[in-house]
């Protein structure tokens, strides 16, 4: 094996170990231990981040936090990442904000003028517009670190009146501008969803144990069904299908019959309120409701507005 040959194999094999010695490269490459030495001196200079740890023990250890290898990318793989990068510039916060700047940073110091003055008007035609609030969500990156490292947290969250919990993070999504999590609640042994940003503080806890990540997502399938939940069938038009495509949640579905869509799911005990909310903005697109209960529910919504439309100036 040639020597340029070995040090991508070697990118390779450090990449996947982590940490190694000499030995371990003089075994696995059958080479001394000065080869061993130059081998590893030349993969820092190529970038990799190594250090070492002296001692009887010796060894040396490559940085997590650190781009591993030397990567390569065609023009439609890098027009991809910034296609990505701008699907975020409509959120106030991501987390890795910071980081996107640096990458972004680092491709403009190595891209070709031509392939710059593409992503320049990429850059500039390019809108992916997400509502504006001013809600600031400053634990983005510790719950996605948090995810995918299977840790325990003590949150402070404030929503009617602020509450004390030890959560699991289990997912991250954005809806409509505003950054949800779905987490583990180790005190009543149940997954909910939280908003971000109503987070105010975060701390690692070791008071309970973490769970399997695989397992909390086969929780996820049946968390929000809960005993006692109201089954609803809701017959719109096509104007009511368009409003549907804008806002629908896990927990309905549309199906199409003929010049009709039918918009049916579930709703708990204490989201009856929220479903009629979520209906009284498909108005005259409603063609048929059910159950009767939910009808009832969308009418005294609305004749509750037109009472507070008439005591307003």
């Amino acid at each position: 094996m040639h020597r340029s040959e070995r040090l991508q194999d070697m990118l390779q094999y450090i990449n996947e170990k982590k940490q190694f010695n000499l030995k371990d490269l003089m075994e696995e490459y059958r080479i001394s231990r000065s080869t061993a030495i130059r081998d590893v001196q030349a993969l820092e200079m190529l970038g990799m981040p190594i250090y070492a740890e002296h001692g009887r023990n010796g060894k040396y250890v490559v940085l997590d936090n650190r781009i591993l290898s030397p990567i390569t990318f065609t023009a439609d793989e890098l027009y991809a990442i910034y296609f990505a990068m701008l699907t975020l510039t409509g959120y106030k916060e991501t987390p890795f904000e910071h980081e996107i700047n640096s990458l972004e940073e680092t491709f403009q110091s190595v891209l070709p003028s031509g392939i710059k003055d593409r992503i320049k008007k990429m850059k500039d035609s390019v809108r992916l517009d997400t509502p504006s609030h001013q809600n600031e969500t400053p634990y983005l990156k510790e719950i996605l670190k948090g995810i995918m490292e299977e840790k325990v947290y003590s949150i402070s969250y404030r929503k009617e009146e602020s509450r004390n919990m030890t959560v699991q993070f289990v997912t991250l999504q954005a809806k409509f501008g505003q950054w949800y999590a779905k987490v583990y609640n180790t005190n009543s042994n149940r997954i909910q969803t939280i908003r971000c940003d109503k987070i105010m503080q975060m701390k690692e806890s070791e008071e309970k144990q973490p769970l399997e990540l695989q397992y909390l997502f086969l929780l996820l399938k049946t968390y929000h069904h809960q005993p006692g939940a109201t089954m609803f069938t809701v017959e719109v038009t096509e104007h009511g299908k368009d409003l549907y495509d804008k806002e629908s949640y896990p927990s309905m579905k549309l199906e199409q019959t003929d010049d009709t869509y039918r918009i049916s799911g579930y709703y708990n005990r204490n989201e009856e309120a929220f479903i009629a909310n979520y209906f009284m903005r498909f108005g005259k697109s409603i063609i048929s409701i059910q159950p009767s209960e939910l009808r009832v529910a969308i009418r005294n919504k609305l004749q509750s507005l037109m009472i507070h439309m008439d005591n307003i100036n």
